[in-house]
């Protein structure tokens, strides 16, 4: 261990002038302005947040406990002038949440929660090293001061080799600002900086070394006599019982930890969620004793390249999680939620082909028995842990979830290939248009006990041809033998969506849909749809890409049905589409029995019609005994045994493979010996990331933290750990926020109960006159159409157009008067939705343009929305599966204000749009009015009798949420349609329910 100096962190007496001290009103931190007061509460990680979104709700919904929530923000800015001047604005008419006449209650099973104790919380697990007295004076030791720590963090976390990093520190310039020693200046004053405490890349490995451990890395080599390899097997692994410890204790989990099983129920009906509200939560917590904790422990292992273009170097990384962890949180890769628990061997035997595989599952099962045996020993008789404050609780740790694909699911439940490692089907019943009997645990033990009795598991040849008989891999001590409430494989490998739901689309829903319509016409479709603002466009097509990942998997299944629709017989495109409708069903956050029955509808009209997709040359073959179907009749029991599949989708573990593994292999080594470099590498990172969250607490208790106008609220811990991706920007709390801080300005950010719009602060066509903006967007009516939107507003119009929001004989004249001659008028406007389920949250917004014609876009760039009919209608209420009823579906051909006269004593006037409305064509034989084949609404523009298109003014906020509108391209598609004329040149459009997942919910009524 290099000795080092004794390091104090200095002070510096702020030049700043003095502020007024304000504070939080929940937490009553002290801050120095009100804009830091604002980002605090705003930030979406805070712990402060939700009284934010309390007061939001309540201002919104007008509630009784408004006002208080508002004296105690006042009190807090220090000021009464803010909230006076919001409380004067017109807040918009709320709409009525789906939850306040819906409402969801839970019923929970007695579980025992963390109790006060002396555990070793995180603070206590940070203090308790053997440098911590040096903390005391330097929180930041081994490094001189938060400056290097940042330095020296942003250098080991780069992709820069220790030769990158010596080169970098030898720079003239880093070492004239960080490695000389202080000195003084003209004036007297020392230098306000330290010289940096390492001067080589090997010194600050050095420090990082010396940082507090998480849990340690260890290696034991493996060895089967009589089956030698060419290099020695060794593991690499850490106790998991410790990993699962570290989860549990991390404050960035705290809150976000579920202890006790719960069911949902809504309008009688079951809901099932996350894994703590599914039946094997409850199930599990029943079968535990008294006064006990139960933490699921979610494993998953899949092996990944590590050689680029050459080579054959590959790890087999295997990774633990709690399954406890609210799934936003979990899923969400910085978080780390993931934990690398071991890179097991990759091996290669030296023996005959034929017996090569069944040693590599043996070696697996092996492995994993060594690294998770702590678990095994805590399932059966728990384990005291401490939380993040310290609170202790004895917990039990069954596998509960364990996410692999498909050959690696069958090498864990020890069967053999092309057999089900969820049901007894095989190879031969794969296409069968039904679930068959659950391969239990029991039933695949006993078959392996039989075997060995009868044979020696060791007389390898023979044990192997025994073993395919009944259909096993020739494992004989599989792991889950005997570890606790989780000896059924059946049961805890779960649905993984990336590999089941999207790249089975491309493998099969694809090639089929591909072979039938062509390669060239398929990419020409595709290239033709119109480009949304934040979605990916093929403009080139894709069937000559070599490459394409689980992100362009998730566009093609957004747009497939509505590009191969007529170009395809109808019974392949219902056969199709019952695909579709499944994989997009399967992704919803939570399910009722509706949803669930509608899963297993969609699968059985899916084999119904799959026999057309044969006959149009679809598929080669002449059968669907395809794996990836027979794991979907598994779907809707695995969700009421284990919650909603998204909740074990490989996307986080995808990641940690290229951040983990793939990066520092390439970047971290020396290219031979990876695994123990690896190792080092993995615990060097996660020193680092725990001494960022414990230096953020830290700060945060000795105040020393402060938040800056143009700074993240980085005081709270997620935050703090450095590595947070770019969250979603939350313009509902970003409205209230604006009009406290700055209540001069006119609002460009303002809500609806259900949906978030914000303009640019300066528009792109500041002042323009009326008749100007007529010519310019080629709306001739646009004069006639503000007249009698003004009419409407000045006679307090109430009752609302039964049918549509735009239509109706124009009263106006086209040289009526008009109380303004000039607009203001913004080119596109974002609009944020909240998932419509019991959960909602703001979801990425959309950029919904509204562009003159250019000379790309010759006809005008312009998108389409779902408008209601009434304000005050609830959103999204039970969805639209029965039909579109109170709403309307148009084209934003304008966003504008009116340019009042300042001498104008009526107030201002509202956003508003200029629409076009489209109608929907009635289909035969449809009781929705849907088209039966692709399950979309068929549209139209709607015309007037001039045989102009039919327009009208709405209200900016009367918009519920963007739709993508793909035109109908027939047979085939009209060559003249390019990507900016085809939705302008269509006489009919499709309503693509499938553009995002929480249109399609809504759409359908998903657990609604």
């Amino acid at each position: 261990m290099p000795q080092i100096q004794r390091l104090t962190r200095t002070t510096r007496v702020s030049s700043r002038r003095r502020y007024r001290q304000l504070y939080c009103p929940s937490c009553y931190r002290k801050f120095q302005r009100s804009s830091s007061v604002l980002k605090h509460l705003n930030h979406p990680s805070s712990s402060c947040a939700p009284w934010f979104m309390q007061m939001e709700e309540y201002i919104l919904t007008r509630h009784p406990k408004a006002t208080e929530y508002r004296s105690r923000l006042r009190a807090a800015l220090g000021t009464s002038t803010l909230m006076s001047r919001w409380m004067s604005m017109n807040p918009t008419p709320a709409c009525p949440s789906r939850l306040t006449t819906d409402p969801t209650t839970i019923t929970s099973l007695a579980a025992t929660l963390p109790q006060p104790g002396n555990g070793q919380g995180f603070q206590q697990w940070f203090n308790a090293d053997e440098f911590a007295h040096e903390r005391e004076e330097n929180l930041y030791y081994p490094f001189a001061s938060k400056a290097e720590w940042q330095l020296a963090s942003f250098m080991m976390r780069s992709r820069m080799s220790m030769k990158d990093i010596d080169d970098f520190l030898e720079l003239s310039l880093v070492w004239l600002q960080c490695c000389i020693p202080p000195r003084y200046s003209n004036s007297g004053q020392v230098r306000d900086c330290l010289p940096l405490s390492f001067k080589s890349a090997k010194e600050l490995r050095s420090r990082i070394e010396l940082l507090p451990k998480g849990p340690q890395w260890k290696s034991t080599t493996i060895k089967f006599d009589g089956f030698p390899t060419k290099k020695p097997l060794v593991l690499y692994y850490r106790d998991t019982l410790e990993c699962i410890e570290s989860l549990f204790k991390n404050p960035l989990f705290e809150g976000h930890l579920n202890m006790v099983p719960k069911q949902h129920f809504r309008n009688g009906r079951r809901l099932w969620k996350d894994w703590i509200s599914s039946d094997s939560a409850w199930a599990m917590q029943a079968a535990l004793p008294m006064g006990r904790a139960l933490l699921g422990v979610i494993g998953t292992s899949d092996k990944t390249n590590i050689s680029v273009m050459n080579g054959d170097r590959v790890a087999h990384p295997f990774l633990v999680s709690l399954a406890n962890i609210d799934t936003d949180v979990m899923l969400k890769a910085s978080n780390h939620s993931f934990m690398m628990a071991a890179l097991m061997p990759v091996p290669k035997f030296l023996c005959p082909k034929e017996i090569r595989g069944l040693m590599e599952r043996r070696l697996l099962h092996h492995c994993i028995d060594i690294v998770c045996a702590p678990l095994k020993a805590a399932a059966m008789d728990g384990h005291i842990m401490s939380t993040s404050s310290g609170q202790l609780v004895r917990a039990h740790t069954p596998l509960v979830a364990y996410i692999a694909d498909a050959p690696e699911a069958a090498d864990i439940a020890c069967v053999k290939g092309q057999t089900s490692h969820l049901t007894t089907a095989s190879y031969h019943t794969f296409g069968d248009p039904f679930r068959h009997p659950e391969r239990t645990g029991d039933l695949t033990w006993n078959n392996i006990l039989s075997v060995n009795s009868a044979v020696d598991p060791w007389d390898v040849a023979k044990y192997q041809k025994a073993s395919k008989e009944l259909r096993l891999s020739g494992v004989h001590l599989p792991f889950w033998r005997d570890w606790s409430l989780s000896t059924n494989p059946s049961r805890f490998l779960t649905m993984e969506p990336l590999h089941t739901l999207h790249k089975g689309f491309f493998d099969h829903d694809f090639q089929w849909g591909r072979k039938i319509v062509g390669d060239e016409e398929i990419d020409f479709r595709l290239s033709i749809i119109q480009p949304r603002i934040g979605f990916r466009h093929f403009k080139e097509g894709v069937t000559q890409l070599k490459q394409l990942g689980g992100r362009e998997h998730r566009e093609l299944e957004r747009c497939f049905i509505a590009v191969i629709a007529d170009a395809a017989p109808a019974p392949v495109i219902r056969a199709l589409r019952a695909l579709i409708d499944f994989r997009f069903l399967a992704q919803a956050p939570e399910m009722d029995q509706v949803t669930l029955t509608r899963l297993t509808d969609s699968l059985a009209e899916f084999h119904q019609y799959k026999q057309h997709i044969i006959d149009a040359g679809g598929r080669e073959q002449d059968h669907f005994k395809i794996p990836k179907l027979e794991f979907m009749q598994s779907v809707v029991s695995g969700i009421c045994w284990a919650g909603v599949p998204m909740q074990f989708t490989a996307d986080v573990t995808e990641k940690a493979h290229s951040t983990e593994i793939k990066v520092p292999a390439r970047t971290q080594t020396n290219h031979r010996d990876y695994d123990p470099q690896i190792a080092r590498y993995l615990d060097r990172a996660e020193k680092m990331r725990l001494f960022d969250i414990a230096t953020g607490l830290g700060e945060k208790e000795n105040g020393a933290v402060e938040v800056d106008d143009d700074d993240s609220a980085y005081d709270e811990v997620a935050a703090v750990a450095g590595e947070s991706s770019r969250p979603v920007r939350n313009l509902f709390r970003l409205a209230i926020a604006h009009s406290l801080q700055y209540p001069n300005l006119e609002r460009r950010i303002f809500t609806t109960e259900s949906t978030a719009f914000s303009l640019n602060r300066t528009p792109n066509l500041p002042c323009i006159s009326v008749d100007d903006a007529a010519v310019l967007f080629d709306l001739p009516d646009l004069r006639p159409a503000l007249g009698d939107y003004l009419k409407r507003s000045n006679s307090n119009h109430s009752g609302m157009p039964a049918v549509s929001i735009i239509g109706g004989a124009r009263r106006s004249t086209p040289e009526c008067p008009l109380p303004f001659s000039h607009l203001q008028v913004w080119y596109n406007v974002r609009v944020q939705n909240k998932s419509p389920h019991s959960k909602p949250r703001p979801i990425p917004a959309q950029n919904l343009q509204a562009q003159p014609p250019n000379a790309e876009w010759v006809h005008g760039r312009y998108d389409t929305v779902l408008l209601c009919n009434d304000k005050s209608s609830a959103w999204p209420g039970r969805g639209f599966r029965e039909g579109l009823h109170g709403h309307t579906i148009a084209q934003i051909r304008l966003i504008m204000r009116p340019i009042c006269e300042k001498s104008a004593q009526t107030p201002p006037l509202p956003y508003i749009i200029y629409a076009q409305r489209y109608d929907i064509v009635p289909q035969n034989g449809s009781p929705t009015g849907r088209d039966l084949s692709s399950g979309m609404y068929i549209l139209k523009r709607s015309i007037r009798t001039n045989g102009s298109r039919l327009g009208d003014i709405v209200e900016l906020d009367n918009i519920r949420i963007p739709v993508e509108l793909v035109a109908r391209f027939g047979k085939k598609a009209d060559p003249r349609f390019t990507a900016f004329n085809s939705l302008e040149c269509s006489t009919e459009v499709r309503l693509n329910k499938y553009s995002t997942k929480e249109l399609f919910w809504i759409l359908e009524s998903v657990s609604l």
